[in-house]
């Protein structure tokens, strides 16, 4: 009997979910990455908006995701003002409208947003990719090529470094802006404005001013 349990606790360990991708590749390792996300739990963020607790947030099969509210989830663990930033996105149903917020201050205004910060936008329309309190250039026709359809899992790669930022999509440059200045804080965090989302495989590294 109890090699059978033995036995059945071995297989099921086999066959049980696990965080996907959140370990940081050689390559990331040696480029001085670091993950912001475990894959269990919201360890090292903190949710700033008017609802209790983490607000929308929580882990679903190993990313983090939300459904419906506003706020934003702050990642407290060190600000980064120039930065590489990876990280996968979904957009589970239509009409989700979130973002990436970046070089923000660690708090939430009236509208449960930081009182200063860009924002790397993560919706349900043509424009993905645009960015948000900056000028831009966008390639709709790249962005229209690239896309992937609703459910599936998408890929930015955000790049600031002093004044300017690059944004790929799927592995392509689709936005860039040279205006971007310094702000108060440089703080990286998730915005929830209603429609459901989810994001994994978040690791950044600081980089240098050029």
């Amino acid at each position: 009997m109890r090699t059978r349990s033995l036995l059945a606790v071995f297989m099921l360990s086999l066959f049980a979910p696990v965080a996907i991708g959140q370990e940081l590749s050689a390559e990331e390792k040696d480029a001085g990455f670091i993950s912001l996300f475990n894959g269990k739990d919201l360890t090292g963020w903190k949710y700033l908006g008017k609802a209790a607790g983490d607000g929308p947030f929580s882990v679903q099969d190993g990313a983090i995701q939300y459904k419906g509210g506003n706020g934003w989830l702050c990642f407290t663990g060190k600000e980064y003002v120039d930065f590489e930033l990876r990280c996968e996105f979904k957009l589970i149903k239509l009409g989700g409208d979130g973002g990436i917020f970046f070089r923000a201050t660690q708090d939430s205004a009236g509208s449960g947003w930081p009182t200063q910060r860009y924002e790397l936008q993560v919706k349900d329309y043509a424009e993905q990719a645009r960015l948000w309190n900056v000028p831009y250039k966008l390639d709709k026709e790249k962005v229209a090529k690239v896309r992937k359809k609703l459910g599936e899992w998408e890929s930015y790669r955000l790049v600031v470094q002093d004044n300017k930022v690059e944004v790929y999509l799927n592995g392509e440059l689709v936005t860039i802006a040279d205006a971007a200045k310094p702000l108060k804080q440089g703080f990286l965090g998730l915005q929830a404005e209603g429609g459901e989302q989810a994001f994994r495989n978040l690791r950044v590294r600081p980089l240098s001013k050029p």
